[in-house]
């Protein structure tokens, strides 16, 4: 995927400020409510639909709280950390969603 140049140059300033560009995707046939959290700075409250894709920015430390919606009714939420989520810059301007174990 390859972002616009005024995108760019937001990904630059966040990686100033520590900062990372973080990419989920809603892989569910399900509603998803995802919220940012253990972010002071950075607020994200969102309704993702099925297969519906979110490119965000947040601290590294922070967690991306997912509660999937099945039948109308929320589930248990799920924590992923943001570290995990990170999308890798390169030099060559394509952009690349690294997998940490």
């Amino acid at each position: 995927m390859i972002l616009n140049s005024s995108r760019e140059e937001q990904v630059k300033k966040d990686i100033t400020f520590s900062h990372i560009l973080c990419f989920h995707c809603n892989s569910t046939p399900y509603l998803q409510i995802i919220k940012l959290i253990n972010s002071k700075d950075f607020e994200l409250e969102r309704v993702l639909f099925p297969q519906e894709r979110l490119m965000f920015t947040a601290v590294a430390e922070a967690q991306l709280e997912i509660t999937t919606c099945k039948n109308g009714f929320p589930g248990r939420p799920e924590r992923i950390s943001c570290d995990r989520l990170q999308v890798e810059v390169s030099e060559s301007r394509s952009y690349s969603q690294s997998i940490a174990s």
